[in-house]
């Protein structure tokens, strides 16, 4: 697959706009935003570059403005935005490690017709950026990872914009449970999505009193609240009783006292439970009784037993879509995965990372079924090194529809594992081979790449034996590529990697730890086809002694 002419053009234009006489005044403003994006996509916003950006990019036109990763990303750049005079509708800055308060009250100050601001990641944001932001058509405010988010910041916030539907203060460490009325009070019932994910200082009465005041919350996710009991959860559930999402995980106490998940509401779709050493019995208990429950996530718990995963999946496994037992070693061997298979008969997604007892035949029979193996989307299987070839086969050929496919540490995977899947699930857009021995090499990587073009993300780390052929290959064949895994890769030079963030269409995350490359790997093009080649590896150079 080659790009799409849309992607060459906006390509050759974002790289000449100082030779273009007043491009600005030709591009839509979808386009505009687009080439501003991958603009900072691939760290163009130098000193020298950036005045022909804000010259043609920068117009009151502009309505969405996304930069991602992108150190280029300061304060005199937010100032220029906010000089175009543009009115946004959605503002994403996310690691931007360059912004601080300053840029931020000035980019936001005038936005008062804001729906969407997401601040995620920013080191230096404080109280004082957050400050500036009142709009009465505010719905999502995401200050996901913002360490230095403080209780006054987020009383701001909720104060001066009333009508947010949707907050995360997830891993906000300086927030504590303090905010917890504050957001209650403003927001009430427009309230419909929070995440108060490590909020570690949140205690009952204020959960109750969330509940009491917000009772519209349909996604509510709590991962790491670990001082709530389950003493709060019947008021919880029966006040926020359209729930669709629930997130438990590692909320260790909320199983004292015993048995309160039993009045969970029944409009739950969604239940995770990660970490928590459930009763077996009780877990059957309360799920049972969920009737549009699609979604069942019980990572890493290994309290039940053959008897108890039996009864949990003939209750509710035929209206399950998702299932992750992650991590649940001593609860699921090839036996009690049987259930699964036996009652949960519309899976799109099945998640077993790390249970290292399963060989995995137990999946056969559901993908021998030609309608269940076109239904599955996903599968993770990483750090389960048993299973076997044959199942492996059976994926490869029966799950035509399958868009993430994780092997990682699967002893039988091999080259002809991955020319199967290339040749039979043309929709794949996320794979994991890591550490899958020498039996990976190019062969199957350049396969999965020339056939897969919607492939966004692959992990390879620790293949000895692939080489840049492989980089390279995706480089030209997945355009839409966001992340490689190449750690290990001790064969794979920088310099593939960095063609490939070139050619790329956006922002390509590497994680490339080399310990001890080899200084002397020299790429080259290949004048005959065109290809970036290692001359080490060409077969004419000029060390060849044929």
């Amino acid at each position: 697959m080659v790009k799409k002419l849309h992607d060459i053009c906006l390509q050759c234009i974002g790289e000449n706009l100082h030779s273009i006489s007043r491009v600005g005044k030709f591009l839509p403003t979808k386009h505009k935003e687009i080439l501003l994006r991958r603009l900072v996509d691939h760290d163009m916003l130098t000193q020298q570059y950036l005045p022909h950006i804000t010259y043609h990019l920068f117009s009151p036109a502009i309505r969405r403005v996304t930069f991602k990763w992108c150190d280029q990303v300061t304060d005199h750049v937010l100032t220029q935005i906010d000089l175009c005079q543009c009115k946004l509708d959605s503002i994403v800055i996310t690691g931007c490690q360059g912004v601080t308060d300053g840029g931020v009250h000035t980019v936001l100050h005038q936005q008062n017709g804001l729906e969407r601001l997401k601040l995620r990641n920013l080191p230096h944001l404080t109280c004082k950026g957050l400050e500036a932001v009142a709009s009465p058509n505010l719905e999502e405010v995401d200050l996901f990872k913002c360490a230095n988010i403080e209780n006054r910041g987020v009383q701001s916030l909720v104060t001066k914009n009333p009508t947010i539907s949707k907050l995360n203060l997830g891993y906000c460490y300086k927030v504590t449970e303090d905010i917890i009325p504050n957001i209650a009070q403003c927001l009430g019932s427009n309230l419909l999505h929070l995440d108060l994910g490590c909020l570690q200082t949140l205690s009952n009465t204020n959960l109750e009193m969330l509940a009491e005041n917000c009772p519209n919350i349909k996604i509510l996710i709590l991962q790491g609240c670990n001082r709530i009991t389950g003493e709060c959860l019947p008021t919880l559930f029966s006040k926020c009783n359209r729930m669709q999402l629930l997130d438990l995980s590692f909320c260790h106490k909320i199983l004292e006292p015993q048995n309160n998940l039993k009045h969970l509401p029944l409009s739950i779709t969604t239940l995770v439970l990660g970490g928590l050493q459930v009763d077996g019995e009780q877990l059957q208990e309360a799920i049972a009784r969920l009737p549009k429950l699609e979604d069942l996530q019980l990572c890493g718990i290994n309290t039940l037993d053959d008897d108890s995963i039996k009864k949990i999946f003939k209750s509710v496994g035929k209206q399950l879509t998702n299932v992750d037992m992650s991590g649940c070693r001593q609860s699921l061997d090839d036996h009690t995965l049987r259930h699964i298979v036996n009652y949960c008969t519309e899976l799109e997604h099945i998640c077993l990372t790390y249970c290292a007892n399963l060989k995995g035949t137990s999946l056969l029979e559901m993908f021998q079924d030609k309608k269940r193996a076109q239904q599955v989307v996903e599968i993770r299987l990483s750090g389960c090194r048993e299973i076997e070839y044959s199942v492996l086969e059976a994926i490869s050929t029966s799950c035509s529809n399958i868009e993430s496919l994780f092997l990682s540490g699967v002893h039988s995977v091999t080259d002809q594992i991955l020319i199967s899947v290339a040749n039979n699930c043309p929709k794949l857009k996320r794979v994991g081979v890591k550490s899958c021995t020498s039996q990976v090499t190019d062969v199957g990587v350049v396969e999965i790449a020339r056939c897969c073009p919607a492939l966004k993300e692959i992990v390879l780390s620790g293949l000895h034996a692939i080489t840049d052929k492989s980089v390279l290959a995706i480089a030209n064949n997945c355009p839409d590529l966001g992340y490689i895994y190449v750690s290990g890769c001790n064969k794979v030079t920088h310099a593939s990697i960095n063609y490939l963030k070139d050619v790329c269409n956006s922002r390509v995350y590497v994680q490339h730890k080399l310990p001890n490359v080899d200084p002397n790997q020299v790429m080259a093009k290949n004048l005959d086809t065109g290809e970036f080649c290692r001359v080490d590896q060409t077969r004419y150079d000029r060390y060849s002694t044929q």
